[in-house]
């Protein structure tokens, strides 16, 4: 279905910058708004799975331009037992999966060697982005995997950039601490057993 659509766009895109051509005969040559467009080669493809979709850390107390408008759609805060979210992501399949989001640069990931204790994020308006750091348990990172393993979803994760750095006039500032991360990282290979999208080839 979703490819039908994606035709249905390309034919009514042909059609349209046809019609502005009105009628001219091509030689594969065309300059539209200062571009020069070659139509008898391509510069590259995209992926049969090309399609993409992101679940994002932001918590329901996410407020932007008076709207809460992130609502329970939280990464930490999804029903992995909902038979129509499981269907929903097969009908998709093959899909990319990106978690991640402004916040992933806060996420500390709570295996056994991680040197903070597993809290959650609090909105704080004083930090950085409004919300204190927080934590993924391994436990439902655990399911999550098992989740998207069942939908058949290719996983991207965005990793926790802001560890080990200071925030300086709104940057961040020093080298990155990458020990919590790659605690995560060989936590989720021993688990996984097999090679994932994103983290390792």
């Amino acid at each position: 279905m979703i490819r039908l659509m994606g035709l249905f766009y390309l034919v009514v895109s042909l059609l349209s910058f046809t019609g502005a051509m009105h009628g001219r005969e091509s030689s594969g040559h065309e300059a539209v708004k200062g571009i020069m467009i070659h139509g008898k080669s391509h510069i590259g493809r995209i992926d049969d799975d090309f399609g993409c979709a992101t679940l994002d850390w932001w918590r329901p107390q996410k407020c932007d331009y008076g709207t809460f408008s992130w609502g329970h759609a939280f990464l930490l805060n999804l029903d992995l037992n909902n038979k129509i979210l499981l269907n929903a992501v097969k009908a998709f399949s093959p899909l990319k999966i990106r978690l991640g989001g402004t916040l992933q640069d806060k996420v500390i990931y709570g295996s056994e060697e991680s040197p903070k204790p597993c809290t959650p994020f609090v909105n704080r308006s004083s930090e950085i982005f409004g919300f204190t750091e927080g934590c993924l348990p391994m436990h439902t990172w655990d399911e999550q995997n098992s989740f998207f393993q069942k939908a058949g979803a290719k996983v991207i994760f965005g990793l926790n950039a802001f560890a080990g750095r200071t925030i300086q006039s709104g940057s961040a500032v020093g080298p990155w601490n990458f020990s919590n991360a790659e605690s995560f990282i060989r936590y989720t290979k021993k688990e996984l057993q097999h090679c994932w999208l994103g983290i390792w080839q």
